[in-house]
């Protein structure tokens, strides 16, 4: 019965690690796939990075709401910018099965500009149809 009882609680700490790792290499996955998307200025393939009724709350200030406010951010972006941004994870914190919280440093690099751009971003996502999507996204200039 001892035996049992380990054998189960075991399997429940490996299926549990297993889970997180996926979860983390998603979140990455989601990462990667924003940076390929800016380089790009695939504005479409960012938008699949976020739930429908996302939310941005912009550097500036602006709250940005949705799809379509989204969509016009960014096409408004690259109709006048090209970028290429980098990632540093500060902490990632599991809520739930199906949300997700992140912190991480950005560095945007405009073309054109001469300093690197540091920006603190935290982010909330959730799994969406089997995806992890951004459904809220929280970015200020790092002081």
């Amino acid at each position: 019965m001892k035996s049992l009882l380990l054998t189960i609680i075991g399997l429940f700490v490996i299926v549990n690690a297993v889970n997180s790792q996926t979860v983390y290499k998603n979140l990455q996955d989601l990462r990667d796939a924003y940076v390929e998307a800016l380089k790009n200025s695939d504005t479409e393939t960012i938008l699949n990075l976020y739930s429908d009724d996302a939310s941005i709350h912009s550097v500036d200030g602006k709250l940005v709401n949705g799809s379509n406010e989204i969509r016009s951010l960014y096409n408004d972006f690259f109709k006048n910018s090209k970028a290429t941004i980098e990632f540093k994870n500060v902490s990632e914190d599991k809520l739930s099965d199906d949300i997700f919280f992140y912190h991480d440093k950005v560095f945007l690099n405009i073309e054109g500009d001469e300093n690197t751009r540091d920006i603190e971003v935290v982010n909330i996502a959730q799994r969406v149809d089997g995806k992890w999507r951004v459904i809220k996204s929280y970015r200020w200039p790092k002081p």
